[in-house]
């Protein structure tokens, strides 16, 4: 009986309609000098554009293509991309995202296998589709700080797309992304793989392309819904808070004010998410009664988040 031979990587793929910046992916990962790699293609569409183009590859058995019926949603479909990995690591590449040059892969494989890593994770360069001016670089700020508190990440998610990770699979097979997120996702995901391993490493060096501000980014029809916002920020807040010192905890409470004061609502009900509501969000509901009292409000709690960003690190 012959011995089955599984690729290095496993490039897992969650599609979605778009095809122009799929192509771009698709070229780039062509364009690899690293090639001991699958592909996996997992297809919510709902029209024919993902198979034509993926078609127009010659990657032959390197890539499985998977179209889902129905259509699984954001994250499941990632998951799904992910469970049909065979590789020794796990790549996923959003359909939007690209490696920045033909050796980012190479050089990712190199790095978390010399160093014996069960994790990799890389800065990535942000190109804005609609405003160049807005392109830029985002580096991966205090990783190791992050490795022994992940709950530093409910502030905000200082590691970037999930493209950016690379991982053994043996490690974190049993690992999925929560569908029950959609904005915090990423930063619930990461926060239990660094729970999970401390045995891992951000490199300062861009490695993959990001695409922001495309009218098909599902970020794009998030940005202004603060009540799906809200909703995810308390799960994540009753998930982190337990694990929290109590200086962290207390601005955990300002952080969760301060979005209430972004998103300018009324609406009491979104405090049902909370296990127990913060003190921060009860004060809220009493500023917003009186004009004076709210201004002072809001200030503190600026003022208190300048505080956070200096101290907690």
């Amino acid at each position: 009986m012959e011995n089955t031979i599984f690729p290095k990587v496993s490039i897992c793929i969650p599609t979605y309609n778009q095809t122009a910046y799929l192509k771009i992916l698709l070229d780039s990962i062509a364009g690899q000098t690293f090639k001991d790699y699958e592909i996996i293609v997992s297809d919510d569409s709902t029209t024919t554009d993902v198979k034509k183009l993926i078609d127009s590859f010659s990657f032959g058995e390197k890539l499985r293509y998977y179209h889902n019926q129905p259509s699984l949603g954001s994250p499941s479909n990632w998951n799904a991309a992910i469970a049909k990995a065979s590789g020794e690591f796990v790549k996923i590449m959003h359909h939007d995202d690209a490696f920045v040059d033909e050796n980012a892969l190479g050089q990712m494989v190199k790095t978390i296998d010399s160093n014996k890593l069960d994790y990799l994770f890389s800065d990535s360069v942000i190109e804005n589709v609609q405003d160049k001016e807005r392109n830029r670089v985002h580096h991966i700020k205090r990783f190791n700080s992050l490795k022994k508190k992940p709950y530093l990440l409910f502030f905000g998610n200082s590691i970037g797309s999930p493209s950016t990770s690379l991982l053994r699979r043996n490690v974190f097979a049993d690992m999925h992304y929560d569908p029950k997120y959609i904005w915090l996702v990423d930063i619930e995901y990461y926060t239990r793989l660094l729970q999970r391993s401390n045995n891992g490493a951000a490199i300062a060096e861009h490695l993959i392309l990001t695409h922001d501000a495309a009218a098909h980014r599902l970020t794009s029809s998030i940005i202004s819904d603060f009540e799906l916002q809200l909703k995810e920020q308390a799960m994540l807040y009753n998930a982190m808070y337990p694990e929290a010192p109590a200086i962290t905890r207390f601005f955990m409470q300002v952080s969760v004010a301060r979005l209430f004061f972004k998103s300018k609502t009324k609406n009491k009900a979104l405090v049902a998410g909370f296990n127990r509501v913060p003190q921060s969000v009860h004060l809220y509901f009493s500023a917003i009664k009186f004009k004076p009292l709210y201004f002072a409000y809001y200030i503190s709690i600026r003022a208190l988040d300048v505080v956070r960003k200096t101290f907690i690190r």
